[in-house]
């Protein structure tokens, strides 16, 4: 009951936390103006009075001038009046000249005049990770520029990374800012220009590319680490192919994001446009979302059938059908909002699943759980932040919340080769004793045998001794007869074994430790009360007796022979539950590590005993208890009759 009301906490408060960290960052940009008081362009102008530069950078956006397919800045001559004012950030294809709209690909120029500004020092002018081509100009001088803008789509080149130029502000308190852009998919100025100081600039660019590298490092690590893992637990049927291709996407999906695509483009993109992957990028994404499904169902043990997995295939493939085909000022108007939020249907479908079928979660399912939802929190804060939704730079939000994912994936399928490989050291240790338990057996039946064979050949003897003792009364040879019977009863005088309870295998395992504590002058006491059919499985009532049994007789061992040294059982029923109990005395101090105990035996298998009593207790759905003080050991278990 406990379990299931943490499990269900954890799930709650896992989705709660997810949804807020998600929209946590688009929330302050709706309110960026209201929280912090940033000034805002109105028709093409905006008051700078009283901003500093060296506290930080600010962001331009409001109403900019626009001026549909002119570079006024490049080609000044041809300038004429603007258009019309033109939200930043926003796409160009929401607006329309002679109520014609304007479409996706194209080129223009945005104008904004700052007025009060002052800034004694260098500064810089650009568009962080934006995509299309564009070139920033203050007062006339060129400030940045990112790609290869043109008038003509055919060569235009995306990228984006910025060239950034220190400048210096003239005298003049007033500035004017022109922006020319050339895109073929993202219709404008769909991501804010900043202003800052140009020194703080470089320094905050090195520092990202410093950790992009390190959490790039980091997440091609854990990729390899995960492979190699996966290579080792296929045997076990653990996983299936879905595993490499999803980490093929998490990699190819860090790669293609914007402050990525720079280094790998020449490289692996056979020098693409940015803009021209936009199409493998919503594939990835659409694939990693997809992927949780098995994510989900193979690593928490939540179930998804057939018609579950080729809905949701069929309606990721509707998606993205709809993007690759809609007219892409349709989709920059319309869609491109409308499509990322329905790809969360799969997100809620499978909280919802998960919540329901928590009882059934594997081990690290919740763990499991968390790492998905780090991929969904960085997915979406990239959607938000290239699409221009979120002012803050959250460039290393996707590459840090994936990097977190393949490092908690590491640890979980570290833990469970771990598992695996004790699961080999106890099934070894399990082999083991099943042959010691054989051999215990075939010792104990010797014994017995022996006394059979012994008390057989009394019986055979029987007529003679009965024959001779008759002879002698019949003489009246009392002190003879004395005499003969006292030699007699000496012969025949043997140690009995007795009897510990009803079952069979549970009789010969206590039998023959208790010789074996006979042997070494051990006192054995046993009240043991296990009938025909126990409780358990016999395999497993030997791994409690055999294992308890073995290490008390161990303890008492290590003892001088001047100590006290006992041993006492007690097995049996008892208001429905099948209750062990143990008891011995013992002379060194116990090995505790991580709250496991130690064996000081040599060999492979010893110090598994305990864990193997625990885990066959645990499967019973019972529990094992040990307590002990300077003298007395004492290990207890309970387990439910069913």
């Amino acid at each position: 009951m406990m379990k299931d009301k943490k499990s269900r906490r954890g799930i709650i408060w896992c989705f709660v936390v997810a949804v807020m960290i998600m929209n946590l960052p688009a929330v302050y940009t709706l309110f960026y103006h209201q929280l912090t008081g940033a000034p805002e362009a109105v028709r093409g102008r905006i008051d700078l009075a009283g901003a500093n530069l060296a506290e930080g950078r600010i962001y331009l956006d409001g109403q900019w001038e626009f001026y549909w397919n002119q570079l006024i800045a490049s080609e000044p001559s041809v300038a004429s009046n603007p258009d019309f004012s033109i939200s930043v950030p926003e796409s160009w294809s929401n607006y329309a000249i002679d109520d014609k709209e304007l479409p996706a690909s194209g080129f223009g120029s945005y104008k904004l005049s700052m007025e009060n500004l002052i800034y004694d020092r260098e500064i810089a002018l650009y568009i962080p990770n934006f995509g299309g081509a564009y070139r920033v100009y203050i007062d006339g001088r060129l400030a940045a520029e990112s790609g290869i803008l043109s008038k003509e789509m055919d060569e235009l080149f995306t990228v984006p990374k910025a060239e950034i130029y220190p400048l210096r502000l003239s005298s003049s308190n007033d500035h004017e800012v022109i922006i020319e852009v050339a895109t073929t998919r993202f219709s404008g100025l769909y991501m804010t220009p900043v202003i800052n100081d140009y020194h703080t600039t470089i320094k905050n660019n090195n520092n990202r590319n410093t950790a992009e590298l390190i959490m790039f490092g980091i997440a091609i690590f854990s990729f390899l680490a995960l492979i190699s893992m996966y290579a080792a637990l296929i045997r076990r049927r653990i996983l299936s192919f879905w595993l490499p291709v999803m980490l093929f996407s998490i990699i190819l999906r860090i790669m293609l994001t914007s402050e990525f695509y720079s280094f790998w483009q020449p490289i692996f993109f056979f020098h693409l446009p940015y803009e021209a992957t936009n199409e493998l990028m919503y594939f990835t994404t659409f694939l990693l979302k997809y992927l949780l499904i098995y994510l989900v169902q193979e690593q928490c043990g939540i179930h998804f059938n057939r018609r579950e997995k080729v809905g949701f295939l069929t309606y990721y493939g509707i998606l993205y059908l709809a993007y690759l085909f809609a007219p892409q000022s349709l989709y920059n108007s319309d869609l491109s909002v409308i499509v990322p939020m329905l790809t969360y249907v799969l997100e809620i479908y499978l909280v919802m699943k998960i919540y329901r079928g928590r009882h059934a979660m594997k081990r690290f399912g919740l763990v499991v759980f968390w790492g998905a939802m780090f991929v969904v929190i960085g997915l979406t804060i990239d959607s938000y932040y290239l699409n221009g939704k979120i002012y803050m730079d959250m460039s290393l939000t996707l590459l840090t919340c994936l990097t977190i994912f393949t490092l908690i994936m590491s640890w979980m399928y570290a833990m469970r080769l771990g598992d695996l490989y004790d699961d080999f050291a106890i099934s070894s240790s399990r082999l083991e004793m099943a042959n010691n338990q054989i051999e215990m057996q075939k010792e104990y039946y010797e014994a017995l045998s022996g006394q059979m064979n012994e008390i057989r050949e009394m019986k055979h003897d029987v007529r003679h001794f009965v024959g001779a003792a008759s002879r002698l009364a019949e003489e009246g040879r009392l002190e003879d007869l004395r005499s003969f019977l006292n030699e007699y009863c000496e012969k025949t005088e043997m140690d009995q074994l007795p009897v510990f309870c009803e079952n069979v295998i549970a009789n010969s395992i206590i039998g023959y430790y208790y010789l074996r504590a006979k042997e070494s002058g051990i006192p054995f006491e046993s009240r043991s009360r296990i009938d025909h059919r126990a409780a358990m499985r016999d395999s497993h009532l030997c791994i409690l007796l055999g294992n308890a049994l073995e290490n008390a007789i161990d303890a008492c061992q290590k003892m001088e022979i001047n100590e006290t040294r006992r041993i006492s059982m007690e097995v049996g029923s008892k208001n429905g539950h099948f209750l062990l109990k143990f008891r011995n005395t013992y002379r060194n101090k116990l090995s505790i590590r991580d709250g496991h105990y130690i064996s000081s035996k040599e060999g492979k298998s010893h110090g598994l005993g305990i864990k193997n009593m625990q885990k066959v207790v645990e499967s019973y759905g019972g529990f094992i208890k040990i307590e002990y003080d300077e003298k007395e050991f004492t290990l207890m278990a309970a387990i439910p009759e069913r």
